[in-house]
């Protein structure tokens, strides 16, 4: 094996392959013909990450990342290389079969070098800063990320995935330079993590945030479209959600119809797409054509997550049944295959099975043919554009070359009972196949982002299954408290096979916050709430430096040498944790009066606003980037459109939700809706009813936005709750709970989004001492 020199770390983990034994599968050549147990082991069998046990029966003397290499590279006086992908990742696999496990290439990297092999789902935080020097070195990134180091982990060189016999030369090659040409491995490594430092923890001088910078961002993406496909041009294709949340997010306020035309094209695009599992549901990670249509067949939770939201968003705007349709079938897919038994969600499943991409994912038309009645069979074959030359290495990647909606005008009334019918059997014929891997480990950030999503969901997309979602959504995050959050308050980044590990980051804390608030606002459990704030006075004390105003990515305490703590604000593949955690803090300061006086201490309003300031000259230079800052400026100036929002810092509730009526005569096109807002006033508050003819209060006003393309029916007022002496006449007022119904129509010339119905409500809180200045909440349903 790989270390016969010390015969006790031998012993113990041999050990640890005895009692992980079935948990894991053996992912190398190298094992014994007669009994069949792997020749090779090293330190990786003693960590519990999926990746990286696909590693432990490689030839190379592996290490985890963490203060026990970088020990042994400065006793040694070697380089390090370090090799950092995860356990989906398809080019990760290639290399692993092609070089790590490769006696030859093996015998260089354990004579020359310290390898680590690191999971980038454990540390994103370290994964960032040697993505930011591969960029640099290469002009590009990507996974596996090979890297080379001087033992203080100062990055000297660095590539993505590079075949065996390239890969023998550099290592080589860095292996002379480190005999012979030591000083400019130190020189180089000196310049690229100085501008690493520069890259992710500069300080920006404090600018105002330019007036034009939306204005140019949208002309930008406009620009940059694919106006025939959808998406921004060019391949490989990333969904953008960012972009896409950016985009809602003017449709909701403006009725922007530039911004939902790019939207629906995006959205159609997607959903027909092969980048859309169209038999299960679910988005893979990414398309490698312009089209839409060949996938990198990996399937991540964060994608599930975000996209779920996108089409959620944009179904609650247009009425689009085929977004809503999207958005109930990736929900679906979440619960039925990503989710753990106990609560939570699993990460990600493989892009791999039966050793080759996207096996599990096509079709054989002869198979279609075969296996299904003729009637199935002819419907699947025409719908998703299979045939016998197949459009993916001779088999069908199931797409959609024409909407749902024309095919149900062609086939008829029976089309949607029968497609269901279809993929209902083409599910059940897939799962006879070998599956891809299956990522077990849950993930803080991703599985409370997917949480959200699910709340999100349940209350805007209407279905027999949104109950479920929301039940998933509320024991996944009981189960991350139960299980990842620590008596000390610290949150654990992983769970796996009942084991916690790793230091929370930002996006973990920031992520789980945000679960927790939108579960209080759909259920009033006040606990959630309370534990919301609770883990924001963390957050504060963990990850705000109060000198520079920036929130830091990662832990304070973080194995392995210490390296620079980013305060990067970006997006990238998942929304911006800064972003995140800052759109929580503006949350929680509007629920202020909804949980008790020890939190009120908390300078939630100062980090918030210090923080965003100071972020002003980022999104300046690079707007596109930081599409979720955008967003959250908005929000913060604007206020939020949502359809529950809060007044006097959560002294008032309110909630709208929309029933829509359509005519049965399509061609009419009239619609008419019944809007239903319920409003929640704590004691000892209360609001004046309308009609007040007395007071110099303000009296509670609903009403229609104007320029909304809808007009007022009629507004149904309760009678008050009750009334006060105001002079020498008697005023109406409402306390407590009450509930106003508007009944609208659409007008025949209305905005961009057809269903986007925006309702304005005048308050004005009172007590018995004082009353608070008047507010206007604008609320889109």
């Amino acid at each position: 094996m790989a270390e016969t020199e010390n015969s006790t770390l031998e012993a113990r983990l041999r050990d640890a392959e005895t009692r992980k034994e079935g948990s894991y599968d053996k992912r190398t050549d190298h094992l014994d013909e007669e009994t069949g147990a792997s020749l090779f082991i090293n330190r990786l069998i003693l960590e519990d990450s999926p990746y990286l046990l696909q590693h432990a029966h490689n030839p190379v003397n592996w290490y985890p990342w963490g203060d026990e290499a970088f020990a042994a590279a400065r006793a040694e006086n070697k380089p390090i290389f370090l090799s950092i992908g995860y356990s989906t990742c398809h080019w990760c696999h290639v290399m692993e079969v092609e070089s790590f496990d490769n006696i030859e290439v093996a015998k260089v990297l354990n004579e020359h070098f310290i390898s680590i092999k690191m999971d980038r789902e454990q540390f994103p935080d370290i994964d960032e800063i040697y993505m930011t020097g591969v960029q640099l070195v290469s002009g590009q990134g990507g996974w596996p990320m090979s890297n080379f180091l001087l033992p203080d982990g100062r990055p000297f060189f660095g590539g993505t995935y590079y075949p065996a016999p390239s890969f023998m030369q550099i290592l080589n090659q860095i292996n002379s330079a480190w005999q012979d040409k030591r000083e400019d491995l130190d020189k180089s490594a000196h310049s690229i993590y100085q501008a690493i430092n520069r890259i992710l923890s500069e300080r920006k001088p404090t600018e105002v945030l330019q007036s034009s910078v939306v204005d140019n961002t949208l002309k930008a993406l406009f620009q940059r479209e694919d106006r025939s496909l959808g998406g921004l041009a060019g391949a490989p294709k990333f969904p953008q959600e960012p972009i896409l949340l950016f985009l809602l997010d003017r449709v909701t306020r403006y009725d922007d119809g530039a911004a939902l035309g790019f939207l629906e094209r995006a959205l159609e695009g997607m959903g027909r797409g092969g980048i859309y599992d169209q038999v299960a549901g679910g988005f893979h990670r990414y398309s490698v054509d312009e089209e839409w249509l060949v996938p990198h067949f990996e399937k991540m939770l964060y994608n599930q997550s975000q996209l779920g939201l996108v089409y959620s968003v944009a179904y609650q705007l247009t009425g689009h049944e085929f977004f809503a349709r999207i958005a109930r079938q990736t929900c679906d897919y979440v619960l039925r295959d990503m989710q753990l038994e106990e609560g939570g969600f699993y990460s990600a499943t493989d892009a791999d099975s039966e050793g080759e991409e996207g096996t599990f994912f096509v079709w054989d038309k002869s198979e279609l043919e075969e296996r299904l009645p003729s009637k199935q069979s002819q419907l699947a074959i025409e719908l998703f554009g299979v045939t016998a030359h197949g459009n993916f290495e001779g088999r069908t990647i199931l797409n959609l070359s024409r909407s749902l909606g024309q095919s149900a005008r062609e086939y008829g009334p029976d089309f949607y009972a029968d497609l269901d019918e279809l993929l209902a059997t083409l599910y059940r014929l897939r799962e006879q196949r070998e599956h891809p891997l299956r990522d077990d480990k849950l993930i803080v950030s991703w599985c409370a982002r997917m949480a959200t999503s699910l709340i999100q969901a349940s209350q805007l997309v209407p279905g027999e299954n949104a109950s479920a979602w929301l039940h998933a959504a509320e024991a996944a995050v009981q189960r991350m408290l139960d299980n990842n959050l620590q008596e000390s308050g610290e949150l654990k980044r992983i769970y796996l096979n009942g084991v916690v590990s790793i230091a929370g980051q930002l996006e973990d804390y920031s992520n789980l916050i945000q679960a927790l608030i939108a579960l209080y606002d759909v259920t009033d459990k006040n606990a959630y709430l309370v534990q919301a704030f609770s883990l924001t006075a963390r957050v504060i004390k963990d990850f705000w430096d109060a000198n520079d105003a920036v929130l830091l990515l990662g832990p304070s305490k973080q194995t392995g040498p210490k390296l620079v703590r980013s305060s990067n604000a970006a997006d990238g593949a998942t929304l911006s944790p800064v972003a995140t955690m800052l759109d929580c803090l503006l949350s929680l300061q509007q629920r202020q009066a909804r949980v008790l006086a020890e939190f009120s201490n908390l300078p939630i309003q100062a980090v918030f606003t210090k923080a965003l300031t100071g972020l002003a000259a980022v999104i300046n230079d690079n707007p596109i980037s930081q599409c979720s800052l955008l967003r959250l400026a908005s929000r913060s100036e604007e206020g939020t459109r949502d359809p529950l929002q809060y007044a006097a810092n959560g002294v008032l509730k309110i909630a709208a939700s929309k029933q829509v009526d359509r005519e049965l005569e399509p061609e009419s096109g009239d619609i008419s809706a019944r809007v239903t807002l319920v409003i929640d006033i704590l004691e000892p508050w209360h609001v004046t009813a309308p009609h007040a003819t007395a007071g110099s209060f303000e009296s509670l006003i609903v009403a229609l936005s104007e320029g909304a393309g809808w007009e007022t029916v009629a507004i149904n007022y309760p009678e008050p709750t009750g009334t006060l002496q105001s002079g020498d006449a008697e005023v109406g007022i409402y306390s407590g709970v009450v509930t106003i119904e508007l009944h609208a129509s659409r007008l025949a010339q209305g905005g961009a989004a057809e269903n986007r119905l925006s309702i304005n409500a005048y308050i004005q809180l009172c007590d018995d001492e004082k009353c608070l200045l008047p507010e206007k909440l604008t609320l889109v349903v």
